[in-house]
């Protein structure tokens, strides 16, 4: 039991649970926190030449009201969407924005609307059975080699990921690897292939979710506040052209780091891959269900690839999120339905993950337009601006990458971090997109803790490795991730508006 565990028992004795003392404590504290933070005197100014970078009363209070909800955040003394709702009560009642405003800026972002017909979409591939057909017929291909099986696990889950939430894709690749090792008597906490297997399930998911702006929503979080601080139109296409190449980069070299930090005790598993063919052929031909999901999800990938050069055709533009509610709607029509009831479809909708988003972007929005964020990037970040433009890439991504060690949420992450870093970019002259497109890869990379994300617990519950047999591995893959996503920001962020070299 911790100091802070005897503590809390000696006041409070058997009266209340020690968890509800714990939280309360926590909530406490956040308070004292953020109070002390809006009552300290007027703190030094920054100088940018002889401009002066003040901190502000409202700055102030913002910068006390978002350490409040980091404290939550990270203690969990309150569910993550009720912390993200209670950032807007606090702003509102220190009169920092009107509370319509407050919730305009986040429940009423386009982001939210984009999360919702992703997660719809999401929902459908896996609803339907198409994600799994493509699961199994991915590892048929794969054979009985126990190094191509991890491989095979990391690139189908990277591919899935891309599309569907992380968390989806853990999910339905867990019990797939769990038959794998069960038949092949691999035992838990003992076996390389099994921790091999199951951390691999992991990092396919975390990897595909950096390739595109629907795999994960502290991406979609980024370009958004690109669009709004910055005022740059950032697209799908763009991502793709970064995160694509990164993420193609990790696959190889963080399989080989796998193999070698866990050497396979067998090279082929004792059984062949019959059940997954045989569990395939069940399946039949593609059923009404899986074509109908397909061909929503061929016209949403094209629109979010193409709809810019199809707006002089249609005479209206398709942003992200008209195209995500778009494919999501037709999921409901006659002829494509594939949800009978909007109950079907709500289940698989993370509201309490929009709700956290939308309180992180109010926040982050205040955090820029009240000067905070510009007060503690350049206090804090303007060393970068001396440094190479590749170190600099490089500098932003370690940066975020330490965060998630403390971070349980790459929305969390990003809400934190985007507003400052670009407002960084943007007094240092740099396109704030060079930095800000990274740094919203770099939050969804959460290799290091198995609490940092999710997605990761779902396989850690398999139990067939330890916290600190993910915790090395994932030290490991983090620097590779981090030297991926560097190497395709330096080479292919020319077509991506991140061009670092100019």
């Amino acid at each position: 039991m911790s100091l802070l565990d005897n503590c809390l028992k000696s006041v409070c004795g058997d009266r209340v649970s020690l968890e509800t003392a714990r939280k309360t404590f926590y909530f406490i504290l956040a308070l004292f926190v953020m109070l002390i933070i809006i009552a300290l005197p007027q703190l030094p100014s920054f100088y940018k030449g002889d401009e002066v970078i003040p901190l502000t009363q409202n700055a102030k209070i913002v910068i006390g009201v978002l350490c409040f909800a980091v404290i939550m955040w990270m203690t969990e003394a309150i569910p993550f969407p009720a912390t993200s709702l209670l950032l807007i009560i606090f702003l509102h009642i220190m009169s920092v924005d009107g509370f319509g405003n407050l919730v305009k800026s986040g429940l009423g972002n386009q982001s939210i609307m984009f999360l919702m017909g992703a997660m719809g979409l999401s929902a459908a591939m896996t609803e339907s059975g198409l994600a799994r057909r493509f699961m199994l017929w991915m590892l048929t291909k794969v054979g009985r080699r126990t190094d191509r099986i991890v491989l095979a696990f990391i690139v189908t889950g990277t591919l899935l990921s891309m599309w569907i939430t992380d968390m989806a894709v853990a999910a339905m690749l867990l019990p797939l690897g769990m038959s794998i090792l069960q038949g092949s008597n691999c035992k838990p906490l003992e076996s390389n292939f099994g921790r091999a297997l199951m951390i691999g399930i992991v990092w396919g998911a975390l990897i595909g979710g950096t390739a595109t702006p629907a795999g994960c929503g502290a991406n979609v979080l980024a370009m958004q506040f690109v669009r709004d601080i910055a005022k740059l139109d950032v697209s799908f296409a763009q991502w793709m052209m970064v995160g694509v190449p990164g993420a193609l980069l990790m696959i190889p070299v963080s399989w080989y780091a796998l193999i070698k930090i866990f050497p396979m005790e067998m090279k082929e598993i004792p059984i062949t891959l019959e059940s997954i063919h045989t569990e395939l052929k069940k399946l039949g031909g593609l059923n009404t269900k899986e074509i109908k999901t397909l061909v929503v999800f061929v016209v949403a990938v094209c629109l979010w690839l193409f709809g810019s050069y199809l707006t002089p055709i249609f005479g209206f533009k398709t942003p992200e999120a008209f195209v995500a509610l778009l494919a999501f709607v037709l999921l409901f029509l006659p002829g494509l339905r594939v949800f009978e009831t909007w109950k079907d479809a709500s289940r698989s909708i993370d509201w309490g993950g929009l709700i956290l988003i939308a309180g992180g972007i109010s926040a982050g929005l205040l955090l820029a337009s009240t000067g905070a964020a510009r007060w503690i990037a350049w206090g804090a970040l303007s060393e970068v601006g001396s440094l190479h433009p590749v170190l600099r890439v490089l500098a932003v991504i370690t940066l975020v990458e330490l965060l998630k060690i403390f971070f349980s949420s790459n929305s969390v992450t990003g809400a934190v971090i985007m507003p400052l870093i670009i407002t960084l970019a943007m007094d240092i002259g740099m396109n704030p997109w060079v930095l800000a497109g990274p740094a919203g890869i770099a939050s969804s990379m959460a290799f290091i803790m198995v609490t940092s994300s999710p997605t990761n617990v779902i396989p850690y519950s398999s139990g067939y490795f330890r916290i600190s047999e993910f915790a090395k591995a994932g030290i490991v893959m983090t620097i590779i991730a981090i030297l991926c996503v560097t190497f395709s920001v330096a080479v292919f962020g020319r077509f991506a508006g991140m061009n670092i070299w100019m």
